[in-house]
């Protein structure tokens, strides 16, 4: 199955500029974070908004389907959090939506899904649906004011797309749309780490960053709709939702977790290699690498690594992934990391 979610994509210096026209006759209905409404409020229509705080749970969606139900459509403005929740309610509605992110922390503009959590914070489960998101609109002056450190674990979690994908599907597939989901992922890889990044550069919104949100939100996100279960999260992903129950995990970003997860995923399967130059880009954008850095114990180690085990994503792989072999990988990074850190 191929699931693409956008109909329109606009990338451009004054890509909100053409909001209103998109919006044309139709009553809106916008849903909002704070913050996000901080920053582009200078740049929006004036219509009807419902603040958004928390994390995408059942409770929150019925919520604002109540309140969005008069409308015909739904602007969704944020991070993935307000958008995964908007996505649901237009689904749940069946009503067209808007999508205005305005941070770079992961493809949740573009894909046709909702990651669904307690109110808690804890992940509980993936949703997806045939809905369509009408426009999605990157509005470079948003997005080069943003969040710098937003920006980075979202090429985290965009590297995971190649990590993860290989785990499940190997190198390369005989089927010709799996493989285009293979090479895209692979070509956003080698582009973080070819490219290098800082604060100063990502204000700047020069072309080489351009490129880079490109990979964290489109291409990322047609990855998953065109591989579908054949390049899905792994073990990466697994290790980010086993850590949501642990609160000092909270203060983390996603993708930051990602990649601790991938560190883990690419020691359990002895690729010393790709497992080096993940550290060093880890280590390099100021990562965490271990669970000492997520403010754990060790002690944790074995109901980590069974709690990762029972994750859906991780039960995805052939053969089949043991608390054991996760426990000793987990360990494993932990003593690698410290030795390559000091």
């Amino acid at each position: 199955m191929i699931r693409q979610a956008v109909l329109q994509y606009i990338h451009e210096e004054n890509a909100l500029d053409q909001l209103e026209q998109i919006i044309d006759n139709r009553s809106a209905v916008l849903i909002h974070g704070r913050q996000a409404y901080e920053a582009a409020a200078f740049l929006l229509p004036d219509v009807p908004r419902f603040l958004f705080e928390g994390h995408c749970t059942d409770q929150q969606v019925e919520a604002l389907k109540q309140s969005c139900a008069p409308y015909d459509m739904i602007l969704a403005l944020g991070g993935g959090s307000v958008i995964d929740t908007a996505k649901q309610v237009a689904f749940q509605l069946q009503l067209p939506v808007i999508v205005i992110p305005t941070i770079v922390s992961n493809c949740a503009p573009w894909t046709p899904l909702s990651v669904m959590y307690d109110e808690q914070g804890q992940y509980i489960r993936f949703d997806t649906f045939p809905v369509v998101i009408e426009a999605l609109l990157l509005d470079h002056r948003i997005l080069a004011a943003s969040p710098y450190d937003y920006f980075v674990a979202g090429l985290v979690d965009t590297l995971a797309k190649w990590y993860e994908a290989r785990a499940l599907s190997g190198s390369s597939a005989e089927d010709p749309v799996i493989e285009t989901a293979l090479r895209t992922a692979e070509r956003c890889k080698d582009l973080i780490l070819s490219t290098n990044v800082s604060e100063t550069r990502f204000r700047e919104y020069s072309a080489d960053i351009q490129y880079l949100v490109e990979t964290v939100i489109p291409l990322a996100g047609s990855i998953g709709g065109f591989g579908d279960a054949a390049t899905r999260g792994a073990i990466g992903h697994a290790v980010h939702n086993a850590l949501s129950p642990y609160r000092e995990t909270h203060p983390f970003l996603h993708g930051s977790k990602v990649g601790y997860g991938l560190l883990v995923q690419e020691m359990l399967f002895g690729n010393d290699a790709d497992y080096a130059e993940l550290h060093q880009y880890l280590l390099l954008q100021k990562q965490p690498t271990s669970l000492t850095d997520f403010g754990l114990s060790l002690d944790i180690v074995e109901e980590l690594a069974l709690r990762t085990s029972t994750e859906e994503l991780c039960r995805l792989l052939r053969p089949l992934v043991s608390a054991d072999q996760l426990a000793d990988a987990i360990t494993r990074n932990e003593k690698t990391s410290v030795s390559m850190t000091s």
